[in-house]
């Protein structure tokens, strides 16, 4: 897979939800006390993102290692973390102004264990009726497709694109120093993403190989 095509089956996928879940905003303010809200968008939402998670960590794999049989999100935490040391504590921050500044959404797999909003995740898409527990809350379980949740996840996938942009545009070993643009609501930091230059809608790097100057567009 070329830059190009990773360009246009992803990360424009990725644009798509992004713009979604911002519309949603326009009526629930992102704010931590907003983030037991839930409803039938955050459950499409939530499942959409879950299933994009879930497609490019399997990708994100054979990046690594071609045979790579991860076929479930166990197996990807454990492939993940032994190439990527510093994946569970890299910081997605918020670029938009309020009072949630950054979070780590991969963070608990320090710990050997899946994030709550994957198993939410898992939840809603298999168990939607049923009652359960979910980081200390009881309830049924698509009242677990928050605001919460889904701006976790969101983040989450915003993540994983990401490390595999960068894997794949610096396969030689080489270092570019422009990320992939586009989001209008996140950035990395943290570990090797401190001093990176996130671009909104429009960025430019030189190909390493042929030296030709490209330009990427990340606008919605």
């Amino acid at each position: 897979m070329n830059e190009d095509e990773f360009l246009g089956l992803y990360w424009k996928n990725y644009i798509l939800l992004e713009k979604e879940f911002s519309e949603t905003l326009e009526y629930i303010t992102l704010d931590v006390d907003n983030y037991n809200v839930y409803s039938s968008r955050y459950i499409k939402l939530l499942l959409q993102i879950g299933s994009e998670i879930d497609i490019n960590a399997k990708l994100f794999c054979k990046q690594y290692n071609a045979q790579s049989q991860a076929k479930k999100i166990d197996h990807y935490r454990n492939e993940i973390t032994s190439n990527e040391v510093d994946f569970c504590n890299t910081k997605v921050d918020i670029i938009q102004h309020c009072n949630i500044l950054s979070f780590m959404p991969w963070e608990s797999w320090n710990r050997g264990i899946n994030p709550n909003w994957w198993t939410a995740y898992n939840k809603v898409k298999h168990e939607r009726f049923q009652t359960g527990n979910i980081g200390g809350a009881t309830k049924e379980y698509y009242k677990f497709a928050n605001l919460e949740y889904t701006l976790l996840a969101l983040g989450g996938l915003y993540q994983l694109l990401i490390y595999r942009y960068f894997k794949l545009i610096n396969g030689t070993g080489n270092w570019v120093k422009t990320p992939i643009p586009g989001s209008h609501m996140f950035k990395l930091t943290g570990n090797k993403w401190d001093g990176i230059d996130f671009y909104q809608d429009v960025a430019f790097h030189v190909d390493i190989d042929t030296g030709h100057l490209l330009c990427e567009m990340g606008v919605y």
